[in-house]
């Protein structure tokens, strides 16, 4: 076996580690029509001159319209649009109705409420493996001053929140658990009962949870199953 040659599941978990923000790609079609689709696989390149890139995967179903595209837009998003970053990682005949946009100076779509968007021309694109890189020149942009989507694990993630509860909690995060036990409820104590809860300390909760239950006498192997809700 080539040294090179990975498990794709395993080496996309890997790459799944690094927080990223959640965008949304923008540009027009041939007949002036908007495309669009999620991509988490963004990065600035350059002040002078300004330039940003984005990947995106040669199977991607507007891939000939955005490589071949003079301009298109990077929609940063804004922690409260976890919904239009689904929408636009799914195939849909009009994604764009469900949004709330306009065009920008070079007519590519810009989302409102976003965090931050910039329009671009096509500075170049650059073959790379099953993916192309497109480098855009900035031409305009804006920033809102609102946080960004965050995205890491599978998963989204808001910083203002996670950022907020550390600060109220001096670093430490509180854990309330739920657990159910051949469909009923399962709180402890016989007199006042209650859900098992605990300081997580700033830890990751779904890691510290099982021995934090288990220290309650309570055996996590058997019938209890962590949830990363």
């Amino acid at each position: 076996m080539k040294a090179d040659v990975f498990d794709p599941r395993a080496l996309r978990e890997a790459f799944g580690a690094f927080p990223t923000a959640v965008t949304v790609i923008t540009a027009s079609d041939p007949a002036d029509r908007p495309v669009g689709f999620t991509a988490n696989s963004f990065t600035s390149v350059s002040l002078d001159p300004p330039l940003l890139l984005v990947c995106l995967a040669k199977t991607a179903r507007d891939y000939p319209a955005m490589t071949a595209a003079e301009h298109f837009a990077i929609n940063i998003l804004s922690e409260a649009q976890k919904d239009v970053s689904i929408k636009f990682a799914r195939p849909a005949e009009d994604r764009f109705a469900a949004v709330d946009w306009a065009r920008g100076p070079n007519g590519c779509p810009i989302f409102a409420q976003v965090a931050a968007w910039f329009e671009c021309s096509m500075h170049d694109v650059i073959e790379a493996g099953d993916h192309v890189m497109m480098v855009g020149r900035v031409t305009a942009f804006k920033s809102s001053g609102l946080n960004g989507l965050g995205y890491a694990r599978g998963g989204y993630f808001a910083p203002s929140v996670a950022a907020k509860a550390n600060s109220s909690t001096g670093g430490e995060i509180g854990v309330v658990a739920v657990l159910e036990r051949h469909a009923a409820l399962f709180p402890l104590g016989d007199q006042n009962r209650s859900l098992p809860s605990y300081s997580a300390g700033g830890g990751d909760p779904a890691k510290t949870l099982a021995p934090q239950l288990e220290r309650s006498g309570l055996s996590v192997h058997d019938w209890f199953s962590l949830l990363d809700l």
